[in-house]
């Protein structure tokens, strides 16, 4: 992994503007079907996983990788 690389432009932070981390719970027929029973948080939690969502902590590791951001600022936002 590697770190941030500052610049005077950044004033060595190594970051010019800001990356968002995402995370979208999309309102499937399964979903919408446990929300309707009020299902533990669990069981939607489960059901997002098996239909590909992608987690907040799942973004920041990508988003580490691509050199977007580093661990430090991910771990800043969710816990890793």
């Amino acid at each position: 992994l590697k770190g941030p690389v500052g610049c005077d432009k950044c004033d060595q932070s190594g970051y010019a503007g800001r990356t968002g981390l995402h995370e979208l719970l999309e309102g499937t027929s399964k979903i919408k079907r446990l929300i309707m029973r009020k299902a533990l948080m669990e069981e939607l939690r489960d059901q997002a996983l098996e239909d590909g969502m992608t987690t907040l902590k799942q973004d920041g590791i990508i988003k580490i990788f691509k050199g977007d951001c580093d661990y430090k600022q991910v771990a800043a936002v969710c816990v890793v």
